[in-house]
């Protein structure tokens, strides 16, 4: 025996003439072997390069300590997956989405999809203006995978009961010092250790703040000892410091002095650590996510080193780890709601934005969409979640971090062909007189200075009520070249409701006061009803989704003249369907109707122009000036191929077709009187979009039109 571990510790000397195995070492008698994982970002994928020999050379490990990426790979190991099976998870993750942490404008309420027009949000808490955010991510998408991954072990909250037990750093953002987790919530120990600061918000646990533990213990190898471990492999990803010529920026330095002392304590953790795996990542760094397959390789070349020494440590029983089997799909009745933490929302509006019925069969992938519903109201910092089992009953609980922000000051820039230049300047704020209210103000400054007042008190699926009022005025010339100022103030009050999640239905009355230069004034009520939808990914260049805008008003309903009084109903449908990842194809309907001849000029359908702004009865049409055609009734079609390219460039053709008519009769509303197409280039900038159209009528003679759009729509 004594020969077996002499020649063993030669072997390993002589195989790596650097320190890489811990001098005088000693192969004892049925050692425990431990694995300790270090941080490092992006390339903490060279630990499933370790995960892979390990398994393919069947060895037993028996504690499993991890920082940062380290935790998140080692406590997948730990709950059960076999390395190829973390492999294929972390090449099919976008990890640059899941920093972004990005709301998808599906999930957004529909209050906010009519307000995503602003540049600058400037929160105010306690008189002062809170400008800089905690992090580039509150981690919430993250939970939505872990949760996933974890979910097989999800009811194990003592970490030494897990297939391979598991411990992970962190480090108490107030103390400043070093926490091992090796109990509670799994998800929320690995989150809290690889909390980066400035990339991932710190993590509350109980009263407590963490952040990542590679600021106090990047490799956590002296724990793995206190544990009774005998072999400690240990995996280091730490690479030489940033020499000065490439110290020029801010980031660049930020991460030198973070590096300082991770250095010097990893120098430390080598006194703990038997075996050393160092893979060469030179180039490369915490955020270099494209290059997981690369960095994958490294840690499993480095390995391959070290065949020798590895295969004469323990095996397991079995040479090869069962596959976990995933939960995703699985179908759970959820009886109850726990809420932890909800000081602010009560349970009927948490449940009214997630649409959660109780009792109701649930996946984890329906509960992580509904759940994002619930983010979307800008509401909460982040949600986790678990489902926990008791009395024979399956409850949801959610873990709440609620924005407790009341007042944010928003602005934005604009240009356009109907109001020319505008600067907004908005004023919002939450819980106004009740807990689910939302004000807003905007007042534009410019050319044409207008004002939008919304307050919407949101209840999800029960009714809300909302009061809403504008004022504007703009300039045309109509289709006897007669210039006409417009003046228009409309206020609203109504009360609106979702169905089916994806449609806002609802009624109430507006009155409308008009002025121009050609026509008296006029002021109307009318009682209306609506339907609406949203589904577009994005309201500038939607490359997929659908847009919805269907109302009916009963015209100047407190006239005492029958005569005057009509029913008006208006479409606006926008389709988009993707052919490609770089080509959509848009299908565009506009339809108004009038069920009286005797209406007041104010209410015609205008048609002409190119704008993308909620103008009453006026509608886009290119190749002509703005509201250059009129009539009480009118349908539009439009086609657009849309092609982006360079992730933010947009070239997009159109051809348009118009007709009106008298009669609602089918042959008259089939016949084409306006024919047009057009061109238009556009670039999605970080001031909003940027768009230049040129468009002409194809069977009317006129000269082409050009029209420039810079800004987003308000």
């Amino acid at each position: 025996m004594t020969r077996k571990i002499l020649w063993f510790t030669f072997l390993l000397i002589c195989s790596f003439g650097k320190s890489q195995v811990k001098e005088g070492f000693v192969l004892p008698e049925n050692p425990k072997i431990g694995l300790s994982l270090s941080g490092g970002g992006a390339k903490g994928f060279a630990h499933i390069g370790v995960l892979k020999v390990i398994d393919s050379l069947g060895i037993k490990i028996d504690y499993i300590s991890g920082t940062s990426m380290g935790a998140i790979i080692g406590g997948l190991y730990a709950a059960g997956y076999k390395a190829d099976e973390i492999e294929k998870f972390v090449m099919k993750t976008d990890f640059y989405t899941l920093i972004a942490n990005e709301k998808t404008r599906q999930e957004t309420p529909f209050f906010y999809k009519t307000t995503d027009k602003y540049l600058l949000t400037l929160p105010i808490k306690n008189g002062k203006v809170n400008v800089l955010p905690k992090a580039i991510s509150t981690g919430q998408k993250n939970i939505y995978l872990l949760e996933e991954l974890f979910k097989n072990v999800s009811h194990i909250t003592d970490f030494s009961e897990l297939p391979i037990p598991f411990l992970c750093i962190a480090t108490n953002l107030e103390s400043g010092k070093m926490e091992i987790f090796e109990e509670g919530d799994l998800v929320s120990a690995i989150m809290a250790s690889s909390a980066f600061p400035s990339l991932m918000d710190p993590v509350q646990i109980n009263d407590s703040l963490y952040i990542d533990g590679a600021m106090t213990l990047n490799l956590p190898s002296e724990p793995l000892k206190n544990k009774g471990i005998d072999i400690v492999i240990g995996v280091d990803l730490s690479q030489p410091l940033t020499p000065k010529e490439q110290l020029n920026s801010v980031l660049a330095i930020f991460n030198q002095i973070i590096d300082f002392g991770i250095k010097k304590e990893n120098k430390r953790q080598y006194e703990f650590t038997d075996i050393t795996i160092k893979p060469d990542l030179s180039g490369l760094s915490a955020t270099s996510y494209s290059d997981k397959e690369k960095i994958l390789q490294s840690g499993y070349n480095e390995t391959l080193k070290y065949t020798e020494v590895l295969s004469e440590l323990p095996k397991r029983e079995s040479s090869l780890r069962s596959s976990v089997h995933s939960v995703f799909s699985n179908v759970y009745k959820i009886d109850q709601l726990i809420l932890e933490n909800n000081n602010i929302f009560d349970q009927n509006y948490i449940q009214g934005k997630m649409n959660l019925k109780l009792p109701s069969l649930q996946t984890y992938g329906s509960i992580n969409k509904m759940i994002g519903k619930l983010y979307a109201t800008n509401n909460y910092y982040t949600i986790n979640y678990d489902i926990i089992q008791q009395n024979n009953e399956n409850h949801l609980k959610l873990i709440l971090s609620e924005v407790d922000t009341r007042f944010f000051l928003k602005a934005g820039l604009h240009y356009d062909e109907v109001f020319k230049t505008g600067l907004l300047l908005n004023a919002t704020i939450k819980r106004l007189l009740f807990r689910n209210s939302i004000i807003s103000l905007d007042l534009i400054v410019g050319d044409k200075p207008r004002y939008y007042f919304n307050y919407f008190i949101d209840n999800g699926y029960i009714p809300g009520f909302g009061v809403y009022s504008s004022g504007m005025s703009f300039d045309f010339a109509d289709g006897n070249n007669e210039n006409i100022s417009w003046n228009w103030v409309r206020n609203d009050v109504f009360i609106q409701s979702v169905w089916r999640d994806k449609f806002a239905v609802g009624g109430g009355f507006n009155h409308e006061y008009f002025k121009t230069n050609l026509h008296s004034t006029g002021n109307f009520i009318n009682p209306y009803v609506f339907i609406k939808s949203d589904t577009r990914d994005d309201r500038n260049f939607p490359s997929r989704g659908f847009f919805m805008d269907i109302n009916g008003k009963y015209l100047d309903f407190f006239n005492d003249n029958p005569e005057k009084k009509a029913f008006q109903t208006k479409a606006l449908l926008n389709f988009n369907f993707p052919l490609s990842q770089s080509i959509t194809y848009q299908l565009n309907f506009f339809g108004g109707i009038t069920a009286n001849k005797e209406i007041s000029p104010y209410y015609k359908f205008r048609a002409g122009g190119i704008f993308e702004q909620e103008l009453g009865n006026f509608t886009s049409f290119p190749g002509m000036k703005l509201a250059e055609i009129s009539n009480d009734n009118m349908m539009s079609v439009s086609q657009t191929a849309q092609f982006r390219f360079q992730k933010n460039f947009f070239v997009a053709g159109n051809f348009n077709m118009l007709t009106v008519f008298d009669e609602v009769r089918i042959r008259d509303m089939l016949h084409i009187h306006y024919i047009s197409g057009g061109l238009s280039l556009g670039y999605r900038s970080p001031l909003g979009p940027v768009k230049i159209n040129y468009s002409m009528m194809i069977n009317k003679k006129n000269s082409g039109i050009f029209n420039i759009m810079l800004g987003h729509w308000f």
